[in-house]
């Protein structure tokens, strides 16, 4: 009479399953991309540090360490900033591990 066609249980359980794929797939390059920056940030991080130390005891053999001392503020910057982007990151990666927790939770559900 109406004309109305209603979609198989089946079809939408495909339907649905295809579309959390895809934000499984989604999240998960997310994730990877973070990953691949914080790894990055940790060299950076770790070689800045090792930088730092060898500039400090440079400083300590020498009777003028003033010369020294803007590396040493600008090594100090570029660490704090690197320390500061990296607890940034963990923040999103556990955001993006959470997300990828509810979407698990939500698919077993059904």
């Amino acid at each position: 009479m109406f004309g109305f066609n209603i979609r198989s249980p089946e079809r939408d359980r495909e339907t649905d399953i295809s579309r959390f794929r895809r934000i499984v797939t989604t999240l998960t390059a997310v994730k990877n991309e973070l990953e691949k920056e914080k790894l990055g940030l940790n060299k950076r991080f770790a070689e800045a540090s090792a930088d730092a130390a060898l500039t400090l005891e440079a400083m300590a053999d020498i009777a003028h360490p003033e010369s020294y001392e803007t590396r040493v503020e600008n090594l100090t910057s570029v660490i704090k900033a690197y320390e500061k982007r990296i607890v940034f990151l963990d923040g999103q990666i556990n955001f993006v591990d959470g997300v990828l927790g509810k979407v698990s939770s939500f698919c077993d559900e059904f």
